[in-house]
């Protein structure tokens, strides 16, 4: 159980001038008919079993009677630590067969049924969102699985092993800088250049997304390895969800903390000329033209002048191009992302008329 997930209660009416802070969970517990004690005999087994366990808790739970609080009775107390330890140690359990299973990955033929190896791989995937099992999944050996799943021969099985790595990493620092120290990063950007599955493409590019933001020591590795070029081509792919990812990662990327290296890397790399080529193109998704004016958002952001300077070329028909976009915009009701291209036209090109549309339009 994550620990930063806990919530304390406290009794709005509790006027006790010498308590500093809330209660914790050893401290203190509601009163009231919640259980007997013959129900507290019941350990829970699985999340399921804990889940009935609350839900009687809650029908016994009288809400005309007045609550407050005291001292946890050890019963109590023992039982709901025992009952939270048997699903982690149940968990841990689970999670070590889904391991040994994926163990014999390496060894599997194309001609092989790669459902057993699927299952495993999303029975893990489901709870290391949890940063607590993503730890014991690293304590038992689980990422030592990782580099053979996403070589494998099986598509099915390389995507799932990525969508893995992303529910690992997400808001996870500590597994982040694991994957980037045992060098997984290569492998997710290759797989997002040249994969043959369309679906390990776009989950390798998802999976690299959750390692870089946040994590300096990612962000080191993406440029010893070129990994933003990478990003870049992605832009061009005509597979639309991953154009989509690729923009929505080099837009937040571009705003981060520390931003402005990253963004003069990719100007002089031409990410500019690119994003309003595709921006340019007149069947492009409005989902797609949705990130990729973000893209360009992030580049002039702070009106920065060596963006501007590159937007205000002639030869791009970025005006024409933002205005034809900004009557999409509205004929679409999109109100907030009219204003966003409307900003941009004034920052871009604040010699012509756009600052009093943009107070016409609010």
């Amino acid at each position: 159980m994550n620990s930063q997930n806990k919530k304390s209660i406290r009794n709005p009416e509790d006027d006790d001038a010498s308590r500093t802070g809330p209660l914790t969970l050893e401290e203190a517990t509601i009163t009231g008919p919640i259980t007997s004690a013959a129900d507290q005999s019941r350990k829970p087994e699985n999340l399921q079993s804990l889940l009935k366990f609350a839900l009687e808790a809650i029908d016994c739970y009288d809400p005309l009677q007045e609550t407050y609080f005291a001292p946890m009775e050890d019963e109590r107390k023992k039982f709901l630590n025992e009952a939270l330890n048997s699903l982690t140690v149940s968990m841990v359990k689970e999670i070590q067969k889904s391991i040994r299973i994926l163990r014999k990955v390496p060894k599997l033929s194309p001609e092989d049924d790669p459902s057993e190896y699927e299952n495993a791989l999303e029975m893990i995937t489901e709870n290391v969102d949890d940063i607590d099992i993503a730890r014991d999944f690293y304590k038992v050996g689980g990422f030592r699985i990782l580099k053979p799943c996403l070589n494998s021969p099986h598509a099915s099985i390389r995507w799932k092993a990525a969508d893995l790595i992303a529910a690992l990493s997400q808001n996870a620092l500590f597994c982040q800088n694991e994957i980037v120290q045992m060098d997984i990063l290569p492998i997710l950007l290759n797989m997002v250049d040249s994969d043959s599955s369309d679906q390990a493409r776009i989950k390798s590019l998802y999976a690299v997304s959750c390692t870089v933001r946040g994590s300096k020591l990612a962000l080191l590795a993406m440029k010893d390895i070129d990994g933003y070029s990478t990003l870049m081509k992605a832009l061009q792919s005509p597979v639309e969800k991953l154009k989509i990812k690729a923009a929505f990662l080099l837009s937040s990327l571009c705003n981060g903390e520390e931003a402005e290296p990253l963004r003069m890397k990719l100007i002089d790399e031409g990410l500019i000329e690119q994003t309003i080529e595709l921006l340019s193109v007149p069947d492009v998704s409005p989902e797609a033209r949705d990130r990729l004016l973000d893209v360009l958002k992030s580049l002039t952001n702070d009106t920065y002048f060596t963006a501007l300077t590159k937007c205000r070329k002639p030869e791009l028909c970025l005006r024409e191009t933002l205005e034809r976009h900004l009557a999409d915009l509205r004929a679409e009701g999109a109100r907030n992302e009219a204003e966003a291209c409307q900003e941009l036209l004034y920052d871009i090109f604040p010699d012509h008329y756009f600052k009093e549309e943009i107070l016409a339009f609010q």
